[in-house]
Formats: C-alpha cells, structure tokens, sequence
C-alpha cells in the first residue's frame, strides 16, 4: 500500500468523521488495539532503519551514506506523508471522546500521534543536517513537507468546521482555522460535500506527483490503514455502498423522530390534547425545523 493512499483514507475520515460523532458511538476496542500495535510495528521499523543510518555515518564510507539516501528516500517520504491520517484520527477520537463524555479513545490516539512527532523530527533533523544525500532529494522532501502540512490543515479545518478538536492537531492552527471559516461559509449538503471530494482529489494529484512510486513499506501501511478502517462500521453506509454524509444522518435523524411522533399522534387511545401536545412536539424540533 502507498503511502498516498493513507491520506486518501485521511481524507474520507476527515469528510465522513463527524457523522461517527452524531451517532455518539465510541470506536471498537479491536480498533484501537489493531491501530496502537500496527503503528508501533511501523515505527519500530522506522527507527530500526534510521538507526542504520546513524551507525553508518559513524564508521562507513560515503558511498554508504549515499546508497542509504537512495534506497531509503521513500520511506522518509512515508513518514511525511502518513502524518495526515495520524492527525486526523487523533482529532476524531478526541471528538469521539468529547462526545461521549468518555476518555478511551484519545490516549491511545494521542499516544501515536506523539510518537509520530517524534519519528518525524528525525526525519527534519536528516533532511537539514545528514550527509550523503543529494541537493535534489533535500528539495523534494521539502517541498512534499510542506504540501502535507499545508493539506493536513485544509482537512482538520474542515473538521473544525463541526467541532473544535482538530485544531489542536494542526501544524498552522490559524491555517486551519481559516479554512474551517470558509468551510462553514458554505450551505450544508452538496456544496460541502463537493469542496471536501475536491480537496480529496487535489490532495492526491499533489502527493502523486511528490512522492516516489514505489511504495517503502507497503505491509506495514496496509496494517495501520485496515486498524483505522475498523471503526467504519456498515450501518455507517448507504445501499450504494457510499458513506453516509452528517448533512443525511441528520436528515434522516429528523425524519425518524417526525415519524415516532406522527405515530404517537395517529394512535386511536391518544385524545386532542395529546394530538396538539404531539404537534408542538414537531414544530420544536430543530432539526424538522431546519428541514421544512
């Protein structure tokens, strides 16, 4: 799996994410332990192929040095890269927490999410102070550093547009709440949807065209991407196989509390000052009010 396909997956949770907070359903525990012991096993081999890199500056040639750059240039890419989905599932569990009024979900996503911090400053401090790589491949991991955090902050802004936890995940938090402004300028539905899809799609042509083609760690990323894709449970998609937007769970919320009150209206036992009482009912809920 490509690493580009990690912020494909960050994408569409950052899209669809708030909808998993208005059903007010924590993640499944298998989740969070699938996501926590993959991304441990990433980092692992991360650390484990930098280390190399440090034994080798000690005591190798620069031949070495250079050969290391070479083969190991995407995966530094990957840990630019799948920061996004880092944050951004970090922002969600904060959500999630918040919520529901619980704190489960947010140590175990915080957690990685430092941990990722930590893989990525070692990254910076190759890319600004190593040996053995060339001018080119200096500029182009900068250049797809910047992209990644600049994207992550259009992500996490439009989450923030719905809840406030996102921003503390961004690289730029007036970035992002910039854009979660712009976001929330716009009617909710099909102008929101089409501005996330657009950004979705621009993310990926600007990844694409950044990062290397072949994948550096490929098991590994499927591994995390499955755990986080655990939390996608199938009442989260329509017949089409499409996931559900908030603008339709909130929808379809409105619709299902129309019908248990027209049903209580209906019932033969009921008498007119229950039937009036039930009308009222209806005309003070927000949600039918947003739809009539």
């Amino acid at each position: 799996m490509h690493c580009v396909h990690s912020a494909d997956l960050a994408a569409m949770l950052a899209h669809y994410g708030p909808g998993l907070l208005y059903d007010r359903n924590l993640l499944p525990a298998e989740a969070m332990t699938g996501y926590w012991t993959a991304s441990r096993h990433r980092f692992d081999l991360w650390h484990h192929a930098i280390g190399r890199y440090r034994r080798i500056e000690k005591t190798a040639p620069a031949a070495l040095l250079r050969q290391w750059w070479q083969e190991h240039v995407p995966m530094l890419e990957e840990v630019l890269v799948s920061e996004t989905l880092t944050r951004v599932y970090a922002a969600l569990g904060a959500g999630l927490d918040r919520q529901c009024e619980q704190s489960e979900l947010k140590p175990v996503l915080h957690s990685v999410h430092v941990t990722h911090i930590e893989v990525r400053n070692r990254v910076l401090q190759l890319m600004v102070y190593g040996r053995g790589s060339s001018i080119d491949q200096a500029v182009r991991l900068n250049r797809l550093r910047t992209e990644v955090e600049r994207w992550t902050d259009v992500l996490l802004g439009a989450m923030a547009a719905v809840f406030p936890e996102p921003l503390e995940y961004a690289f730029n938090q007036r970035r992002a709440a910039a854009h979660g402004k712009d976001v929330r300028s716009l009617p909710i539905g099909a102008a929101r949807d089409t501005a996330n899809w657009l950004a979705a799609a621009t993310l990926r042509s600007v990844l694409e065209r950044r990062t290397s083609p072949h994948p550096a760690l490929p098991d590994a990323n499927r591994q995390v991407a499955r755990a986080v894709m655990l939390c996608l449970r199938p009442d989260l998609f329509d017949s089409v196989g499409l996931m559900k937007s908030l603008w339709l769970k909130r929808m379809q919320a409105g619709v299902e509390q129309a019908d248990r009150v027209l049903e209580e209206m209906t019932a033969p036992e009921l008498n007119s000052g229950s039937i009036l009482g039930g009308y009222e009912a209806v005309r003070s809920s927000d949600t039918l009010r947003r739809l009539l």
